[in-house]
């Protein structure tokens, strides 16, 4: 039986060297420092970069920048189908490079319908090339969330899958209010001229199960997409509830299906799946909520989780591994270079196919504190990174922690590092929008050619107490905060500030972490940066081209 309680000894490092070789940086020009909102940045592979800003209430606007790094085009997005002015009622749910446009995915509820609308941009001017309507979730209440992205829930909500190997992508709608049970789960495939391969409702095996949960999905070309769900019933003589993973081959009209021999319930579980064209084979990491622990007398809970890295042969569909994710090389790695009783719980961020057919876990811890009693009030708190690096079989090779402490205004969801590789973002409900520094925490990861990099927001004091977590300021505005820069090698950690030391207190250069994407084609960062100088503050776009 697979039982496995997600609580990893993660041990910080302290070894740290800076004569690592620094990358190429580029800059734009400066321009005023956009509000808080959906800032995001997609680099193309003719070489202009386009930058996408949407206040909530300023519209959309986009930017665009030649592979000289020169403005050529800015432009107001104003749609004929879904009112860009209110992006309030917005979820931006994919920005992708399709047939060598920007296509951009928003969910709009107009009068509490959420709609679907895909609108491709011209790849130099950013001028609408076409836009359509995909489609409807049905009627929801004025004060409901009708998504949460990468969280199976019972909100219907709208997915989109794309191949990271091809222009192929899936759109899958997850309709929970549905009154046949076997029309929850429609899956719609598009090659890259946005042109339907196959669609179908994803019915129950058999009718085996009252309710089908959505857990996640991968597309392979034009050939399939993999759908897996969670199959359960609540009457207790029922069949058992059982993992699923579903096929839908181009041109079919249904799904070939296979139940999966999980004995640990998937019930509220959040998840990553990929292809691995390379492989031939599918990755899926799943993270489960198992139960909550209170302190007796405390404001304060525990939730524990099962983590579970599986591998399942596209062609039988058949269950090839499950193994549960313990994050011990990163233990081991924390117990040569700091202090081996220190522990610290954290879970998966993304899961990042690499160059040489390995693949990279990404953790980061997460914790909150309720305090205050009937006027309570919870603060959130982001802490260390956590690196793994499993083999083609899903046993783990290698293991790193860096320190970190960051406090955003509001819960982080899971899987965010996914969530932001897709431009996926929504605004944060009942929080006051000024001075939100969200966009900047948390990091990224960079798997370049000939090196893997860590980046986030850190304050000078901050940058020799690596080990020593106790001592550390949390961060929780960034304006006296520098981009930090870790290359991580066989034995240990290089770090060095991204941008260049600071020469004084006052002076800082940030990255909007939130906006970046690397493109692997080109081996280039790009990120929306604040320059600051005493009061005075500029933004830019950075290119970083690292070895």
């Amino acid at each position: 039986m697979i039982r496995h309680l997600f609580v990893i000894a993660v041990l910080l490092l302290c070894v740290f060297t800076t004569n690592a070789q620094k990358p190429k940086i580029e800059k734009s020009v400066a321009f005023d420092e956009p509000e808080y909102g959906w800032n995001k940045l997609l680099q193309l592979k003719n070489g202009n970069t386009f930058f996408f800003h949407s206040g909530k209430k300023d519209g959309l606007e986009v930017t665009v920048f030649d592979k000289n790094r020169k403005r050529i085009a800015s432009k107001e997005i104003i749609s004929k189908l879904w009112d860009s002015e209110k992006m309030k009622r917005c979820l931006i749910k994919g920005l992708y490079e399709i047939n060598g446009q920007p296509v951009l995915f928003v969910i709009q509820a107009n009068e509490s319908q959420p709609g679907l609308y895909r609108m491709q941009l011209n790849p130099v001017n950013a001028a609408i090339v076409k836009e359509e309507k995909m489609g409807n979730l049905p009627h929801a209440k004025a004060t409901s969330t009708f998504a949460r992205s990468f969280t199976v829930s019972d909100k219907s909500d709208i997915f989109i899958e794309k191949d990271p190997g091809s222009d192929n992508y899936a759109v899958i709608c997850f309709n929970t209010s549905a009154r046949d049970n076997d029309e929850r789960i429609k899956v719609s495939h598009y090659d890259g001229s946005h042109k339907l391969i196959s669609t179908a409702f994803l019915e129950s095996p058999d009718g085996q199960f009252e309710n089908m949960e959505f857990i996640g999905a991968a597309v392979n070309g034009s050939k399939a997409v993999y759908i897996a769900t969670y199959g359960y019933n609540k009457k207790a003589d029922d069949p058992p509830s059982r993992v699923i993973i579903s096929r839908l081959n181009g041109g079919d009209t249904a799904f070939l299906h296979k139940l999966l021999d999980f004995s640990t319930d998937l019930d509220e579980t959040n998840s990553s799946m990929v292809f691995n064209s390379k492989d031939n084979k599918i990755q899926l990491l799943t993270v489960s909520y198992i139960k909550t622990k209170s302190k007796f007398f405390a404001e304060k809970s525990t939730d524990y989780y099962g983590v579970l890295y599986s591998i399942i042969n596209p062609g039988t569909l058949d269950l090839v591994s499950v193994k549960p994710v313990i994050g011990q090389k990163i233990t081991e790695y924390g117990a040569r270079n700091f202090d081996a009783d220190y522990q610290f719980n954290g879970l998966p961020e993304n899961m990042i196919l690499n160059n040489d057919n390995t693949t990279t876990l990404l953790f980061e811890e997460k914790h909150s504190v309720t305090s205050g009693g009937s006027s309570s009030h919870t603060s959130y708190y982001l802490g260390p990174v956590g690196i793994a690096r499993m083999s083609n079989d899903g046993t783990e090779i290698k293991g790193y922690a860096i320190n970190k402490s960051q406090s955003p205004k509001h819960n982080f969801p899971m899987f965010l590092m996914a969530q932001r590789a897709k431009g996926i973002f929504e605004f944060p409900h009942g929080v006051h929008l000024d001075g939100i520094n969200d966009g900047f925490l948390s990091y990224d990861y960079v798997n370049a050619p000939h090196g893997h990099y860590v980046l986030f927001n850190d304050v000078a004091r901050n940058f020799d107490k690596d080990e020593d977590e106790s001592k550390r300021t949390t961060i929780k505005g960034v304006s006296a905060t520098n981009t930090i820069c870790f290359k991580l090698n066989d034995d240990k950690i290089d770090k060095w500030y991204l941008f260049g030391e600071p020469d004084d207190k006052h002076d800082a250069i940030f990255s909007y972490i939130e906006s970046s994407h690397y493109n692997k084609e080109t081996n280039c960062y790009a990120t929306l940066i604040v320059e600051r100088s005493g009061r005075d503050k500029e933004c830019k776009i950075a290119w970083i081209t690292f070895e």
